[in-house]
C-alpha cells in the first residue's frame, strides 16, 4: 500500500512540475533520494538541480504559503482555521486524484448544488494533491458561478489539472473571456458561429487588478454599460430578428446597467463606496427539442463584500424602522425564512437603498426592478419553459424570481414596483419558500444570474404592434 500512494503522488507531483529525476535507479535508492529532496525542502535549502531535478519553481510550489482570498474564504470558513489548509508537501498521497462532478451547475436551476459544488472546489484547494473539475453539462447554463472561479483563480494552490468539458460550454467561457482570466486552454473550438458574447468586464478598486489585459479589468463602468448595450444591440440583429435599439433604447439599458453597477460599487464596499464588480453575458443558438433554433441568453452580474443584508445596516433610521417592522410582522405570522432573507427580499423593492442622500432625492433603490423589467419585455415568449428567470443570491439568502414572480408590480400608475412573493403581493403575508429561501452555506458578497430567451417571432410582432 504504501508504494502505491508514493507512486500515485509522484505522478501527481509530475504533473505539478515536481520533476524527481530519479530515472533508472533502484526503488530502495529511489526512496532515499525523494526523502533527502523532501528533507532538503523543508529547511528551505537550495538543493543542486542536477542532483535532484528540482527547480525553483518547484520549491515555491511546495512551500507556498495560504492566500487569502474572499471567495474561498466565505465558501469555506475552515479554510483560514490553523492547520486545515496544508502546503503541498503535507498533503495526502491519496487526495492526489480527487474528482469533482458538477452538474447543473446553475444559480438558476440548482441555487444549493451549485453553491455546494464551488464549497467542494474551495475544499479541494485547501487539502487535495491534485482534483480534476468536471463540468457535466452540455452547455453553459449560467455564467454567473464560472464568474465566481475567475474572482478566486489566482489565489488558489494550482492543483486543479484540467477535467471534462464539452466544446459548447468550452465556446462559451472563450467567447466572454472565462478562459483567458482562467488561464486555461480550451481544444476543438473552431468558431464562434453560434455564440454572442458580452465580455466579461471586471471593476477594481485603484491598483487592485490582478489581470494582465485591460480588456477585462476597467476603471469605470462606462465601460461595462457601453459594452452592454454594444452586445444586445447584436443580439437583436440575428437574421432571424433583424431589430436594433433605437437612440433612446441605447441610453435606457445603459442608465439601467449603470444604476445597478453603481449600487456595487456603493454597497459592497461599506462607508468607501469604492466597491468592485463584474458582468458578463452570451446568446447561444441552441436547437429546441422539435429541432428548431432557438436564442437562449444569460448574463452575470458579481458583486464582491457586502451582502444586501449587511448594506442595509447602514440605511436611513426610518428605512430601517420600516424593515424591522416587516421582518418582526412576518416572524409572527409565521415566515420561515431567516431575518437575512426577509432583509434581502426588503432590498429588492423600489426605493430601498442603504444612501441616505439617494434615498432623500428619491433616485436610488430603483435597479433591480428595472433588471427585472428589461428581462420581461426582451424576454417575452409564449413558451412557458423558455419564460425568463432571475436568480439572486446574497449571502445566505436566495431568490428566485420566476412564473408569476418574475417581476414587479404598482398598485398604481404612478406606485413603487414591489414583489413580496405571494398570491396578494403584499408585505403583510408571507414569502412562498419555494422562490425565498435560506441556503445552507453563504456566499460573500452578491451574485445575480439572468436568463432568458429571445423569441423572434415575438419580438417582430411587439415591434409591428408598436
Amino acid at each position: 500500500m504504501d508504494l502505491v500512494k508514493r507512486k500515485s503522488a509522484q505522478s501527481k507531483r509530475a504533473s505539478l512540475k515536481k520533476a524527481w529525476n530519479v530515472s533508472g535507479k533502484s526503488i530502495r535508492h529511489k526512496k532515499k533520494l525523494q526523502r533527502a529532496i523532501e528533507k532538503v525542502v523543508r529547511k528551505d535549502k537550495t538543493y543542486n538541480p542536477k542532483r535532484s531535478g528540482l527547480s525553483a519553481a518547484d520549491r515555491v510550489l511546495l512551500l507556498r504559503e495560504i492566500r487569502p482570498s474572499t471567495v474561498l474564504d466565505g465558501l469555506y470558513p475552515i479554510r483560514r482555521q490553523r492547520n486545515h489548509w496544508q502546503k503541498l508537501r503535507s498533503r495526502d498521497p491519496a487526495t492526489a486524484n480527487t474528482e469533482i462532478d458538477l452538474e447543473e451547475f446553475s444559480f438558476l436551476r440548482s441555487p444549493q448544488a451549485t453553491l455546494d459544488a464551488l464549497k467542494a472546489i474551495a475544499q479541494a484547494e485547501s487539502r487535495a494533491l491534485g482534483a480534476r473539475i468536471n463540468f457535466k453539462d452540455e452547455y453553459c447554463l449560467d455564467v454567473a458561478p464560472f464568474m465566481l472561479l475567475v474572482e478566486c483563480w489566482k489565489e488558489m494552490m494550482p492543483v486543479f489539472e484540467g477535467g471534462e468539458m464539452n466544446l459548447p460550454m468550452q465556446k462559451v467561457l472563450a467567447a466572454v473571456g472565462v478562459q483567458y482570466a482562467l488561464g486555461v486552454g480550451f481544444t476543438g473550438i473552431s468558431d464562434f458561429n453560434d455564440v454572442w458574447a458580452f465580455p466579461l468586464t471586471r471593476r477594481r478598486k485603484p491598483g487592485a487588478s490582478d489581470s494582465k489585459s485591460p480588456f477585462v479589468d476597467v476603471p469605470t463602468r462606462d465601460y461595462a454599460t457601453d459594452r452592454f448595450v454594444e452586445a444586445v444591440d447584436e443580439w437583436l440583429g440575428r437574421p432571424e430578428i433583424e431589430l436594433e435599439l433605437s437612440d433612446s433604447g441605447r441610453e435606457k439599458l445603459m442608465n439601467l446597467l449603470g444604476e445597478v453597477l453603481e449600487n456595487a460599487e456603493r454597497h459592497s464596499d461599506g462607508h468607501r463606496r469604492d466597491g468592485s464588480w463584474s458582468v458578463s453575458g452570451f446568446l447561444a443558438k441552441r436547437s429546441s427539442e422539435a429541432g428548431e433554433p432557438v436564442y437562449r441568453a444569460s448574463i452575470g452580474i458579481l458583486s464582491l463584500g457586502d451582502t444586501f443584508s449587511e448594506s442595509l445596516d447602514r440605511a436611513h433610521t426610518d428605512q430601517k424602522t420600516n424593515i424591522s417592522e416587516y421582518i418582526t410582522d412576518m416572524k409572527t405570522k409565521g415566515a420561515v425564512q431567516s431575518e437575512e432573507t426577509l432583509k434581502t427580499l426588503a432590498a429588492l423593492q423600489d426605493g430601498v437603498t442603504c444612501v441616505e442622500e439617494a434615498e432623500n432625492a428619491d433616485r436610488g433603490g430603483y435597479g433591480l426592478m428595472d433588471i427585472l423589467d428589461f428581462v420581461s419585455v426582451l424576454g417575452r415568449t409564449v413558451d412557458e419553459k423558455h419564460a425568463p428567470q432571475v436568480t439572486i443570491i446574497s449571502g445566505s439568502s436566495c431568490i428566485q424570481l420566476k412564473g408569476n414572480y418574475n417581476r414587479g408590480h404598482t398598485s398604481g400608475a404612478d406606485g413603487p414596483r414591489v414583489q413580496w412573493f405571494n398570491n396578494e403581493n403584499s408585505a403583510r403575508i408571507p414569502p412562498d419558500p419555494n422562490f425565498v429561501f435560506d441556503l445552507n452555506g453563504s456566499l460573500p458578497g452578491t451574485a445575480i444570474s439572468i436568463g432568458f430567451y429571445l423569441d423572434p417571432e415575438v419580438l417582430r410582432r411587439s415591434f409591428d404592434g408598436a
